[in-house]
């Protein structure tokens, strides 16, 4: 029996095995590239030029997919900018929301397709809150262009994660 004719054997044996054992293959991932770095970036830099477009095209489709992860990055920046804690991850926000109900911090509006929640700070950047989990809270964007840089006017109902 050859090879092809057992395509969709091998895959899902492939898939059971990569399953099984994620964390001895990330290590070994993580020790190749350690050992190897050089190369891994040449070879990186080298399929970037042969196809431009192919790579903006997948860069363009995660970040449609995955539109927190650009916004968590970008609060990052601006609270290491100002010399801040930035430890918030995605998957803390998203336990953050969970925690809420998914509903705003301030208001108790749920959070919609059309009205997402955004990441307010309880104490803002400027006046030296970090972007930590402990100082996010989720607010719709009614609530958190009205608080902007103060501190909220009434108590908020932090949940302690």
């Amino acid at each position: 029996a050859s090879r092809k004719a057992h395509v969709e054997e091998i895959r899902a044996y492939n898939a059971t095995y990569h399953a099984e054992h994620r964390e001895k293959l990330n290590t070994r991932r993580a020790t190749h590239y350690a050992e190897h770095r050089e190369e891994e970036r040449a070879r990186a830099a080298e399929r970037r030029a042969l196809n431009p477009e192919g790579v903006r095209a997948s860069v363009a489709k995660y970040k449609k997919a995955h539109p927190e992860v650009g916004q968590i990055n970008q609060a990052r920046r601006e609270a290491k900018k100002q010399q801040l804690p930035a430890t918030l991850t995605v998957e803390q926000w998203e336990a953050i929301k969970s925690a809420y109900k998914h509903r705003c911090a301030y208001c108790g509006k749920k959070e919609t397709k059309r009205r997402l929640l955004t990441q307010d700070h309880v104490i803002p950047l400027s006046k030296g809150g970090g972007y930590t989990r402990e100082n996010i809270v989720p607010a719709c964007q009614s609530c958190n262009s009205k608080k902007r840089v103060s501190l909220p006017t009434e108590p908020t109902k932090l949940v302690l994660l």
